[in-house]
Order: C-alpha cells, then structure tokens, then sequence
C-alpha cells in the first residue's frame, strides 16, 4: 500500500513539474503552475498544446523570433515598429 502511494506521488510531482516547466518555456509560468497543480497529466498536456507568448512568426521568412523584436534576426527585415504613446 505504501508503494502504492509513493508511485501516485512521483507520477503526480513529475507531470507537475513537466507543466510547470512548459509554462515557464511559452511565457505563461502561473498557467502552467496552476494548470500543473490542479489537473496534473492534463495539466501538462494542456500546456504543451497551448500557444507560445513569447514568440511570433517573421511576417517575411516565417521563423519564429522574439514578440518585442524590431528586426527578425534571421533574415535583417524590418519586423514592426514600436509606437509611443504620449
């Protein structure tokens, strides 16, 4: 019985911490957190599917770069430009 409890616990913890970890790489850390804590193997796979908030397409080459970049790195074009507000 004890075995049994010890396994739930590690198998729980791991697609915790997998979650979490998913979280932390798309921008989104307390989504994963919390998605990771309350439904744990769902949790991960939910993330793993979910979009990635850090990153954009390059409008010219299509590879992924930065959301705040000016210039897409692989291929020097111009990305967007930053508006101030007054």
């Amino acid at each position: 019985m004890e075995f049994n409890i010890i396994f739930w616990f590690c198998f729980y913890l791991l697609f915790f911490v997998l979650s979490v970890y998913l979280g932390k790489k798309k921008g989104n850390l307390i989504a994963g957190i919390l998605l990771g804590y309350v439904l744990g193997p769902i949790g991960a796979l939910l993330m793993y599917f979910s979009k990635d908030r850090r990153h954009v397409t390059c409008p010219s080459c299509q590879q992924l770069i930065e959301k705040n970049a000016y210039i897409c790195p692989h291929c020097r074009s111009k990305v967007g430009i930053k508006v101030l507000h007054s």
